[in-house]
């Protein structure tokens, strides 16, 4: 059951890719098994679960989905999202013609045609559908348009959760913006819930554990979704974003991180990590995991944890960031810290925190 299904929370989405979709996707799956609470780290977090989550509205650029309900706009191309055919999507949401700035450059304009439709002034949109949070799930690289939707938030009174690796939550001017006006803001780069980032850093870890000494160490991601074709030409931030994730692991070591766009890998991502290690006496270890999933709802399972840690700190008037949860599901959070160390903060400090 819900935690409280006369409660959600009120979502807003800037960006209707795979990422956002696959998260509307899985909202719907958990609402209609009302029995199940498989895949989820925190079934109840700041007093809400899973299923008391609403989103209210979507921007998007598109001519394909503008206009549409979410419910139908999602499904169209390019998202490649793997389809749940037994889920019936619930959202009722629209989508808003969002301004495009920075958000659609040459090389993904070939996978679209833009909407003709005047973008709508996002503030007030928020304001209309009372929406209490807003999620940034843009094309990697959009710096100027992520900044418009974090203005847009601050005008709108909604807490922001900054999904995509330009710097945003890590700069102090939008933190003490955010801070002032008691509204919470979590970023940058969400990690996903089983993904590279995360397994590669427990293998470094684990390393270190032992008492091995890292020698080399690379990461490389293959993809067949937008995602990696804008990785291509649009991917230097998302490769700051994951150094950045490793560095406290790697040091000075000799490491790697590299992505490549395959079409025919669809809406999979196929990665490789690979670490050279040694131990007792110089004796090398060398180790290799490969892995596969779909990237977006695994990013989907973070999302949902951070929305209601975004709802908790508005539900306690806490504004700013928090160091604990941008830590544990941020690649490139203002705080380093352990993952187990921010998992533990996580569940002493909001595990059961109340709501208003």
């Amino acid at each position: 059951m819900s935690a409280n299904s006369a409660s959600r929370i009120r979502v807003a989405i800037a960006g209707l890719g795979n990422c956002a979709s696959s998260l509307i996707q899985g909202l719907s799956h958990y609402r209609q098994h009302p029995e199940t609470e498989a895949g989820l780290l925190f079934p109840v977090l700041c007093g809400y679960g899973v299923r008391d989550m609403e989103i209210v509205a979507a921007f998007d650029i598109s001519s394909a989905k503008v206009g549409l309900p979410v419910a139908t706009a999602m499904y169209q191309f390019p998202n490649n999202f793997v389809r749940q055919e037994d889920v019936a999507i619930d959202c009722r949401a629209s989508v808003f013609r969002g301004p495009t700035l920075d958000g659609n450059p040459e090389h993904l304009a070939r996978f679209m045609t833009e909407s003709d439709q005047r973008p709508v002034e996002v503030a007030s949109v928020l304001r209309d559908h009372q929406a209490q949070l807003l999620i940034n799930l843009l094309p990697t690289g959009s710096i100027v348009a992520t900044e418009y939707y974090a203005e847009a938030a601050l005008r709108a009174q909604c807490g922001f959760i900054n999904g995509i690796p330009t710097v945003l939550a890590q700069r102090s001017d939008f933190q003490e913006r955010f801070a002032a006006q008691g509204l919470p803001l979590l970023g940058d780069d969400i990690k996903s819930q089983m993904g590279t980032t995360i397994l590669h850093r427990t293998l470094l870890s684990l390393l270190q554990f032992r008492g091995a000494t890292l020698q080399k160490t690379s990461q490389i991601n293959i993809g067949g979704n937008t995602d990696f074709a804008n990785f291509v030409h649009r991917g230097e931030t998302k490769l700051v974003s994951k150094r950045k994730s490793l560095q406290r692991l790697t040091g000075d070591c000799e490491s790697h991180v590299g992505h490549h766009y395959d079409p025919t890998k669809g809406p999979l991502k196929n990665a490789l990590i690979q670490i050279d290690c040694a131990v007792f006496g110089g004796s090398t270890v060398k180790l290799e995991l490969r892995l596969e999933s779909d990237d977006k709802p695994n990013c989907a399972g973070s999302l949902v944890d951070l929305i209601r840690l975004a709802q908790g700190c508005r539900d306690q008037g806490r504004g700013g960031t928090v160091s604990e949860a941008c830590a544990f599901y941020m690649k490139s959070p203002p705080t380093e810290m352990a993952d187990l160390e921010a998992l533990d903060m996580i569940r002493q400090n909001w595990l059961t925190a109340p709501r208003r």
